[in-house]
């Protein structure tokens, strides 16, 4: 295993330099990967093992993907393994698990035994239907961070965890920025309206409504799954494939508007989204973010000052046809966004400080439960490989 070089620590982190082995995937534009590119930007050493990398998820054949799934036993199995020999060659002070749907209850004891505090960083609505192993090995952490603020909620009622803490999402300072485009870059991504994420049902509904009100607008929808919307009024609008990284940055500035669009309710869950990762890293990008009003998005953001909100799809298509009109506002408000994003500390970085404050307060307890140090808003493996803190 490959650990990164540790950078000066030029941010007074709590706990001075630490050697933090990460299970994160690796793709450009991920959040776990930003999460390690900020703790080593604070001066930390990343490691990280890839789960993704052992899922392969990229398979189309359906008999690939079948012999994936007979297969999980032993990917799990050498998985784990991986895992236990970067911890026994990096000898880390944290864990640190970013969703870790493959990370055995047995593998988290193993290496705490080691003398590792273990957190886990969870991203999604719910941790039910990402397999088996998630329910048994959140107990055994000795900290969860949740994405979604009923999470804490949601985990202390099905899984009986009290150290849990609500930390939202935030920009990459390195990908969520604002990019000067190209003319290829103009004809590629250039649209009235853009919504950028997976399909949902939700989703699906209020851009059909929003398209009917204005037939004619321009519409951009990039995103996984978007097929299950084929043959309907949106099939002409959707690109069927993702984008990532900068791409990503470029389909939410390019456009004249991005939505802000939030999932539904899930199994194992009590509430759908009420923030996203997109709701932080639209502004921060310079983007004009038309977001979903509730009350959770207006204690980052004020409607009509730094992102547009909407209550209903009449008041999405108001606000469309008030912001496409007004290209001066829209700038404005855009600009707006990005100060506010910068300047109150909504990004990868400040959700880094909160996880290096809570392993000192975890580690000072002795890794009894309790209230975090600093609070959440202030502000290849071939064998493993190193996080680089550059694209």
């Amino acid at each position: 295993m490959v650990a990164p070089e540790a950078r000066p620590d030029r941010s007074g982190t709590v706990g001075g330099t630490l050697r933090i082995l990460m299970v994160a995937e690796l793709w450009h534009g991920s959040d776990s990967l930003a999460l390690a590119r900020a703790l080593i930007r604070l001066g930390h050493s990343v490691a990280v093992v890839s789960d993704e990398m052992f899922q392969a998820p990229g398979l189309r054949s359906r008999v690939l993907r079948a012999a994936r799934r007979l297969a999980m036993p032993l990917i799990k199995r050498d998985f784990n393994a991986e895992l236990l020999a970067g911890a026994d060659q990096f000898e880390p002070h944290l864990l640190l698990v970013c969703k870790g749907v493959l990370v055995r209850a047995e593998t988290i004891r193993a290496i705490k035994a080691r003398g590792a505090r273990a957190f886990l960083w969870w991203p999604d609505i719910s941790m039910i239907g990402h397999g088996p192993e998630v329910p048994r090995a959140v107990p055994h952490y000795d900290w969860v961070f949740t994405t979604k603020s009923f999470g804490v909620d949601d985990l202390r009622a099905r899984l009986g965890v009290d150290a849990v803490t609500f930390m939202p999402p935030g920009f990459d300072p390195e990908t969520h920025e604002p990019i000067v485009p190209s003319a290829a870059d103009l004809e590629r991504y250039r649209a009235d309206l853009a919504f950028v994420g997976t399909w949902s049902p939700k989703k699906q509904a209020i851009l059909e409504a929003i398209l009917a009100a204005r037939p004619t607008l321009d519409l951009a929808i990039w995103g996984d799954q978007w097929e299950k919307a084929a043959g309907g009024p949106l099939a002409r609008h959707c690109r069927l494939r993702p984008v990532y990284g900068r791409e990503y940055s470029k389909a939410i500035t390019v456009p004249r508007i991005a939505l802000g669009l939030l999932s539904e309710i899930r199994a194992g869950a009590s509430d759908g989204d009420r923030i996203t990762a997109r709701t932080f890293q639209i502004p921060a990008a310079g983007g004009f973010m038309l977001h979903e009003r509730n009350p959770e998005v207006a204690r980052y953001f004020t409607d009509g000052v730094d992102c547009a909100m909407f209550a209903d799809v009449d008041e999405a298509v108001a606000l469309v046809d008030r912001y496409l009109a007004d290209p001066a506002a829209r700038d404005a408000v855009a600009a707006a966004g990005r100060a506010r994003c910068v300047a109150a500390g909504y990004s990868v970085d400040d959700r880094a400080r909160t996880i290096v404050a809570q392993w000192s307060a975890t580690t000072a307890r002795g890794g009894r439960p309790g209230e975090p140090a600093l609070p959440p808003c202030t502000g290849k493996s071939a064998s493993s490989l190193q996080a680089d803190a550059h694209p």
